[in-house]
């Protein structure tokens, strides 16, 4: 058996920049916490539209959940959707039966998660590193810019990062002594099977790889006897394993199609990985881009980064007795190092959020690192917000300069006249849609441009100040309260941007005529207009759209006849039911190429996206071949 020396973290106390005295007690800062993590999510959780793509279709899916009250196996517009895990989908269908089919039960689980992590930030902090690293680390996670632009949609990395978060904290507590081995591992195995629930394989590739790692960079592997590893695994199969058999058995594979296993683990995982899924997805996002993309989702506590690097612990220190504190900045740097590699190496399906479940190291570490600096009155604290506050200063003048060159012109009401349009692969790009923005744009965004620049102006200045002073707890603290009122603005951009990137105002004026018998179809694929689906109640019939999410779960003998090729149309345009024929901006060429001029009339056009319907809703409204000839 090892001596105690070779395996054994040494109990000493935490490093004097934890004990900076504390302002308030630990009671007040949760509070304050809570409130305001409470305020910036689950405080715009509602209101804002959902958008086409994966946010209204993945709502949609808990959706049929209630309809089917089938837990197992998803559907998506009827047809089996085989590529997801299920937490999430289990969250928003429980929210719809508590608070209705709204924007805000879509969103509330990221919302609520966004807190929980926010307030296990603080604690993960605290315990290991001081009540002020804690808070600082609290206040980044809540606040960094691509913790909230990444949350406004159904997408399940907020979850995954809390349970992230929370495995590593219970097995370091149980690893270094200060919590019972059967809470800590058998916790930890607990919410790895959640995690694999939540994100699939990697929500146990990324913690095992990560735990690993750290055990072999400590020698700490030399003590595996005590993690329980027979009980822990059992645990995990307990919770992972009967959703995947049951699906499997629910959806086997056939002669014509491929059953759920082979969809879910190797086309979405290990396919998307090598870039060789089918139907073709996402692309990567370049290497370099990814990387200088997460300066601006860490914004403005990037800034502070060079802090936070400098408490890597050197490998000299890594097979000897490390402190407490220690072994926990060696385990942030691992579970950071593991995903974020993960991401660079991969060569095929590369977004900037699928590395959230680090982000949370990151913000810890950058925490951790002023409250170093504070405590050691490093010169590098005022230095780095004096960049931070030219920063604002240069953005506030860029803001501010876009609302003065629009001020003659008038806001439309429809911000998509007054955008660029880019090819629609640039879209693959998380949040192309800011690059589309133009300086006449602003007549559209005058409100939330200046608040947003009043709120760096303001905040980062007044951080650079109160730094010079060594005020650096008030400087944290008006940063975050600065960029909280942030939110505010960049939510009401969001909304702005709603005609472009939703297609509720597409789906409020058909509902002004739709009848129960009325039929809605979208050209093309289905999720580009999926909200319209989200919003009318309906499902859709798809015409020349079979690929992509639906194709794979389209081939199963039950699937519903509504994928519908150019052969078909003309007997479906021509039938007596009323049909509204919802076609995205990628598609009005092809569509109105096959549309018969003398039998097509237009509801709407919004965002460059038209709706046709195959009968007048009016009397002596003008087909669209009256119109051209007119």
């Amino acid at each position: 058996m090892a001596t105690p020396t070779q395996t054994m973290p040494e109990r000493r106390p935490i490093p004097s920049y934890g004990q900076l005295p504390s302002v308030f007690p630990r009671r007040i800062a949760i509070l304050f916490l809570l409130l305001l993590s409470s305020i910036v999510y689950i405080g715009t959780a509602g209101g804002a539209a959902l958008l086409d793509d994966a946010d209204a279709s993945h709502a949609l899916v808990s959706v049929e959940m209630l309809q089917r009250h089938d837990f197992v196996v998803m559907f998506l517009n009827g047809v089996r959707y085989l590529q997801k895990a299920p937490i999430h989908y289990w969250m928003v269908a429980a929210m719809y039966q508590l608070a209705g089919q709204t924007e805000f039960a879509v969103r509330f689980p990221v919302a609520l998660a966004m807190v929980g992590l926010t307030l296990l930030a603080f604690e993960f902090g605290r315990r290991f590193f001081g009540e002020r690293a804690g808070l600082y680390a609290a206040l980044a996670t809540c606040t960094s810019v691509g913790m909230y632009m990444f949350t406004r949609i159904m997408i399940p990395e907020a979850i995954c990062a809390l349970e992230f978060t929370a495995i590593f904290y219970l097995f370091l507590r149980a690893w270094t002594g200060t919590l019972d081995t059967r809470i800590g591992y058998w916790g930890a195995a607990l919410l790895t099977g959640c995690a694999v629930l939540t994100r699939g394989l990697v929500g146990v590739v990324f913690p095992v790889g990560t735990i690993v790692a750290f055990l072999i960079f400590t020698g700490g592997w030399r003590r595996w006897r005590e993690l329980r590893i027979a009980s822990s695994i059992l645990i995990f199969l307990a919770i992972a394993a009967p959703w995947h058999v049951i699906a499997e058995l629910r959806a086997p594979g056939g002669p014509t199609h491929h059953g759920f296993l082979w969809s879910y683990f190797i086309n979405e995982h290990v396919k998307r990985a090598l870039g060789t899924r089918w139907p073709p997805d996402y692309d990567a996002t370049p290497l370099p881009l990814w990387w200088v993309a997460h300066l601006a989702w860490f914004f403005p506590w990037s800034v502070f980064l060079p802090l936070a690097l400098k408490l890597f612990p050197s490998p000299k220190t890594w097979w000897k007795q490390m402190t407490v504190e220690a072994q926990a900045r060696l385990l942030l740097f691992t579970w950071a190092a593991v995903i974020l590699g993960f991401f660079s190496v991969v060569t095929g399906s590369r977004m900037e959020y699928y590395a959230f479940g680090a982000w949370p190291a990151c913000t810890i570490l950058i925490g951790v690192g002023i409250a170093r600096a504070e405590e050691q009155g490093s010169k590098w604290l005022p230095r780095l917000a004096a960049i931070l506050a030219a920063l604002g200063v240069a953005l506030a003048g860029v803001l501010t300069w876009a609302v003065w060159q629009a001020s003659r012109i008038r806001a439309t009401g429809d911000i998509s006249s007054l955008l660029k349009t880019h090819p629609t692969d640039f879209y693959r790009l998380s949040m192309g849609h800011l690059f589309d923005l133009t300086p006449e744009a602003f007549a559209d965004l005058r409100t939330p441009a200046l608040m947003a620049a009043a709120c760096f102006f303001a905040a980062f200045t007044a951080t650079w100040l109160l730094m010079r002073k060594r005020k650096v707890l008030v400087a944290t603290l008006a940063l975050g309260v600065g960029m909280g009122v942030f939110v505010f603005a960049a939510n009401m951009a969001f909304r702005v941007f709603e005609p472009r990137m939703s297609s509720r105002p597409l789906a409020n004026a058909m509902l002004k005529y739709l009848k129960p018998e009325d039929r809605l179809a979208i050209y093309g694929e289905f999720d580009p207009a999926s909200s319209v689906s989200f919003y009318t109640h309906r499902k859709a019939w798809i015409v020349n759209g079979r690929y992509n999410n639906l194709e794979l779960g389209s081939y199963y003998p039950d699937c519903p006849k509504i994928f519908l090729t150019d052969a078909d149309f003309p007997a479906f345009w021509n039938a007596p039911e009323r049909t509204f024929l919802v076609v995205p901006p990628e598609q009005r060429e092809k569509a109105a190429q096959r549309m018969p001029k003398e039998h097509t009339w237009v509801l709407i056009e919004a965002g460059g996206k038209i709706i046709y319907v195959n009968q007048p809703l009016t009397p002596g409204q003008k087909t669209i071949g009256e119109l051209e000839t007119k």
